[in-house]
């Protein structure tokens, strides 16, 4: 047998405190063999695949013969390592989507910061505009209003200068006639005082 396995089956039986061994070997994997044990050391993994390689393992192996019993340990044992392997690839794979989700969660956060961000921008730069049009359309509104009270006040001065200008030009005429009027009266007595 080989002195991997034989060194092997001597710390199982150590740990199990069994008798010593029979022709047939007690199985490896019984309750108490799952405890935990002492790894092998380098040269024994050394020795253990050279022997894998070259096919002396599968001949040890096939020497091996399991009772009904022992048929069913091995297959609890299986199950038992099955299930630990599973609910360990389950922890680990329950935490790369526990940290896959953590970085989800944190780039959709940041999205929507980013999202709201640019939306209170949009809604300033339109907000911004809205005010900038009110402000243009009222400073128009109010530049009309003072240009039409300008018109009326232009207007309204315009028509006081015609109506004084004509008011002077009849009071003027009005005055030439009466100096007119006077003139003659004055040349009239000038020549009856003449020819007297």
């Amino acid at each position: 047998m080989d002195t991997w396995l034989a060194t092997y089956l001597d710390t199982v039986d150590a740990h199990t405190h069994s008798p010593p061994r029979r022709m047939c070997p007690p199985s490896p994997l019984s309750a108490l063999a799952l405890q935990r044990l002492r790894p092998p050391s380098s040269a024994a993994w050394a020795e253990f695949l050279n022997a894998s390689a070259n096919g002396k393992m599968e001949r040890d192996f096939a020497l091996l013969t399991l009772t009904d019993g022992e048929q069913r340990e091995l297959y609890e044992a299986a199950r038992i390592i099955q299930n630990a392997f599973r609910r360990y690839k389950g922890r680990r794979l329950k935490e790369q989507q526990d940290m896959a989700a953590a970085v989800i969660q944190r780039c959709y956060r940041k999205y929507k910061q980013l999202t709201w961000i640019a939306l209170k921008y949009a809604l300033y730069k339109k907000m911004t505009q809205a005010a900038i049009l009110i402000q243009s359309k009222f400073r128009s509104y109010y530049e009309q209003k003072r240009f039409q009270q300008s018109r009326r006040a232009a207007v309204l001065i315009q028509q006081y200068y015609r109506s004084y200008k004509e008011y002077e030009r009849l009071k003027g005429s009005f005055l030439t006639k009466k100096q007119d009027q006077a003139a003659r009266k004055i040349m009239r007595f000038l020549r009856r005082c003449r020819h007297r």
